[in-house]
């Protein structure tokens, strides 16, 4: 159970709990912004592997509209049908052929895909840590409204 099963959230306050509550639901902010980023990184490499099939011998010499980013575009024209440059990041660039950069955006695609699974998973436990301590506390909270009501009976 991660967090919530190395301690007996049973016996820990109210108020600890609350804290540990607010740390969790940070976390899972922060694992699901971070799968959206995957996400979206997966689909920049999906649509450049969309954008090499129009790479053709027919449109060498062309003015061709060249994607930057997936909303801004830039006249172009294309040199060769034979040899592209890949964004590798950080701004460095290689050169490939038509191939090479279809495999290395395929890699690309699979290893973020990959990752997106394993950190899916990880939402997921968090997600139930997060509702035992949610759960837990809803218990202490009504046990103290009880404890409460029998005092001033």
């Amino acid at each position: 159970m991660g967090d919530a099963g190395q301690m007996n959230i049973g016996t820990m306050p109210l108020e600890q709990l609350s804290m540990m509550r607010e740390q969790m639901q940070e976390e899972n902010k922060f694992l699901v912004q971070s799968y959206q980023n995957l996400t979206l990184a997966a689909k920049r490499f999906g649509d450049s592997r969309e954008a090499l099939k129009a790479v053709t011998p027919e449109v060498v010499g062309q003015t061709i509209m060249v994607p930057m980013t997936s909303s801004l575009y830039v006249k172009g024209t294309l040199a060769s049908a034979d040899k592209v440059l890949v964004d590798v990041g950080t701004g460095y660039y290689v050169e490939k052929s038509l191939e090479g950069a279809d495999d290395y955006m395929k890699r690309k695609i699979d290893y973020l895909g990959d990752n997106m699974q394993r950190l899916e998973a990880n939402i997921v436990e968090k997600r139930k840590n997060l509702e035992a301590v949610t759960t837990v506390m809803q218990m202490k909270h009504a046990q103290q409204q009880q404890a409460a009501a029998a005092a001033k009976a």
